[in-house]
């Protein structure tokens, strides 16, 4: 009474394919395996590709300065552990939207070409292999 036939399986099998379809059962099965082998990762604590992406997760910039220059702006900020480059973020309301106006892999950036008297706001983020971190403080400067 407590084994299941042949003919049990069988049923069970119709009734699977009457709900997921054949199309379905292969993507059921890879998602159960992937599903089993990264709960087999986390219990045995080898997860490397956990470890790695928290070891390298990108940090926000800190110490964003601007100084005003004429029809220019200058941004300097402190190195963020494990940059590789860092996104300059620009916009023309306190707390965004911001656009990216460049990439650089140095710790300052001068935009330059800016309409005098109008004020700017910037934010900076780092970025490597893990991805981009969150945007820095925001700062803001007004060409002369």
């Amino acid at each position: 009474m407590g084994e299941f036939s042949p003919i049990h399986w069988l049923i069970i099998l119709v009734i699977v394919l009457l709900l997921f379809g054949g199309r379905k059962i292969p993507e059921l099965a890879k998602g159960l395996g992937e599903g089993i082998r990264s709960f087999k990762e986390g219990m045995s604590g080898n997860s490397a590709t956990a470890t790695q992406t928290a070891q390298a997760q990108a940090v926000a910039p800190t110490g964003l300065t601007a100084k005003q220059g004429d029809g220019q702006i200058v941004l300097n900020w402190n190195a963020s552990a494990g940059a590789s480059s860092y996104n300059v973020k620009r916009s023309g309301t306190s707390g965004g939207p911001y656009s990216q106006i460049a990439s650089t892999a140095a710790t300052n950036f001068t935009d330059s070409g800016l309409a005098s008297g109008t004020k700017y706001f910037y934010v900076v983020s780092s970025f490597n292999s893990a991805g981009e971190s969150a945007n820095s403080a925001e700062v803001s400067g007004t060409p002369a």
